[in-house]
């Protein structure tokens, strides 16, 4: 009796255990109610987030054809191979700290808003992945919003999506509760309005966004653990600076100094993307070039004084073409330049042309690049 007794307790004890640790070895530690467990602020943060990485057309992946498929389906659709933890490893071992885990949860809720176990228990395995090796993780609703989007910058469509908006993030918060500080939630990404409108917003389309935001922000407070002080990220509409940022409006929050405002870069879009409505070029660092770049950042800084929060640039990059590194190398290291000298944290927006870690193998792809903006950022590390 005492033998089965001893039995039914050892058994207890490893499934409590293998419960608490997160997949892949990854153990949360629970949230301390006397307060010792409170979040870093949002200014500790972005300045501890020296340079980011994206796991981009992954877990963002999504289409009709799609619908019902396992999450593997998903998360390979766009070109890229199933995450592991040697890719991140990967992406740390090449100087990045974080890694901005960008998520579309449209296509993995039924129609009371409840998340399908598998895909949920995958995300979680790949933010364990970067959990594990004490990296950053930012976590958001990514193709949620957009041109093909759910959620749109409108009083009506918030009317409409705002609870189930807010039962997602419900879940998220619920599900990673016990994971501290270095996992940062995103409210939504480049939020556009009904027409798609990527230029200037609305009034509507501020009043909408700023709905949504609100609500972001009183969700994850309302859950329990580390979300009462989590560090939260709000991205302005379309992810733009210039009057978006101007316009965005900040949320009330029960704490202060835990909320990091974003947005997204890729000027020059002649240089930065091989398919605009500019004449391609594969050259940048010309006196014009350097000129445009300092007004963006002396721009963007300005406006961004306005409110009591840092910022963080959460894609940017450039795509390669014509054996182009070195160019793509001086537009690296002069953009990471000007965004340390604003204090804004950055993180490279990685798929397709844009990519510098060769994730099939698990290295660096473009060493040049990676160098440059290791440099800048002042990051030391060595480069194969």
């Amino acid at each position: 009796m005492v033998k089965l007794i001893l039995c039914i307790i050892i058994s207890l004890i490893m499934t409590l255990s293998l419960v608490a640790c997160g997949k892949d070895g990854y153990n949360p530690e629970p949230f301390d109610e006397t307060g010792s467990s409170e979040c870093e602020t949002s200014w500790e943060a972005v300045e501890n987030i020296k340079v980011g990485w994206n796991l981009g057309n992954t877990l963002d992946s999504c289409g009709d054809w799609l619908f019902q498929s396992p999450p593997e389906a998903y998360e390979t659709a766009w070109g890229n191979p199933l995450t592991t933890k040697d890719m991140i490893a990967a992406v740390k071992d090449a100087g990045f700290n974080a890694v901005r885990v960008p998520v579309t949860w449209n296509d993995h809720f039924d129609d009371n808003g409840v998340i399908d176990e598998a895909w949920f228990d995958r995300v979680q395995e790949v933010v364990d992945y970067v959990m594990s090796l004490d990296m950053y993780c930012i976590l958001n609703m990514h193709h949620d919003a957009g041109s093909d989007g759910w959620i749109r910058a409108s009083t009506a469509n918030y009317a409409e999506n705002g609870d189930t908006y807010a039962k997602i993030w419900e879940q998220i918060a619920d599900r990673f509760k016990d994971y501290g500080e270095k996992l940062i939630f995103e409210s939504i990404n480049e939020i556009l309005d009904e027409n798609s409108n990527w230029n200037s917003p609305s009034q509507d389309a501020i009043e909408g966004l700023s709905l949504y935001v609100q609500r972001f922000v009183d969700t994850i407070r309302a859950g329990e653990g580390y979300n009462k002080t989590r560090n939260l990220v709000l991205m302005t509409y379309a992810g733009s600076a210039g009057d978006a940022l101007s316009n965005f409006v900040m949320p009330e929050d029960t704490v202060k100094d835990h909320l990091i405002i974003e947005i997204h870069n890729y000027d020059p879009v002649d240089f930065c993307w091989r398919d605009s409505w500019l004449t391609s070029t594969s050259f940048w660092g010309s006196d014009a070039d350097i000129a445009e770049m300092d007004a963006y950042f002396a721009d963007t800084y300005s406006r961004a004084q306005q409110f009591d929060a840092p910022l963080i640039i959460g894609e940017w990059g450039s795509e390669g073409k014509d054996d182009n590194d070195k160019d793509r190398a001086r537009h690296a290291s002069y953009f990471v330049k000007k965004a340390q000298e604003c204090g804004f944290a950055v993180f490279w927006w990685d798929c397709g042309h844009f990519a510098l870690i060769d994730r099939e193998n698990s290295k660096v792809a473009h060493p040049e690049i990676v160098q440059a903006i290791m440099e800048s950022a002042g990051v030391s590390t060595e480069q194969e």
